[in-house]
């Protein structure tokens, strides 16, 4: 399975450039900013959009979304170290997809992308 099967919702705590690096690789990257809006609650906006959407969250909020019960979602990507670049974050966003065997395989799962960032 190719790289359209997954798609990703970053929340508006991940820079634009984190999409545009995921977009140039094939994959949809849609950003909280620009499909709904700046400031919308992550409980009654962003994870109900990404259900309907199929869309795997991409977040720094990880308090708040690393305690949802795996039914609330659709697949998590949490960034624990803020100082991540763009190119980082992407390569480690790859690193995971080619490590599941599906998108599917990947459905309700929560990984913390620092634990995929080679250094």
């Amino acid at each position: 399975m190719g790289a359209a099967e997954w798609k990703f919702l970053l929340d508006e705590n991940i820079a634009r450039t984190v999409a545009q690096q995921l977009t140039q690789r094939g994959f949809q990257a849609d950003l909280v900013v620009d499909v709904l809006a700046p400031g919308v609650s992550d409980y009654t906006d962003v994870l109900p959009y990404a259900r309907e959407h199929d869309l795997i969250v991409v977040t720094k909020d990880c308090s708040d979304f690393s305690a949802l019960p795996v039914s609330e979602h659709e697949g998590l990507i949490l960034v624990a170290n803020h100082k991540h670049s763009a190119v980082d974050l992407a390569d480690g966003i790859n690193t995971i997809v080619d490590t599941y065997p599906s998108r599917e395989s990947f459905r309700h799962q929560e990984e913390f992308i620092d634990d995929w960032i080679s250094h």
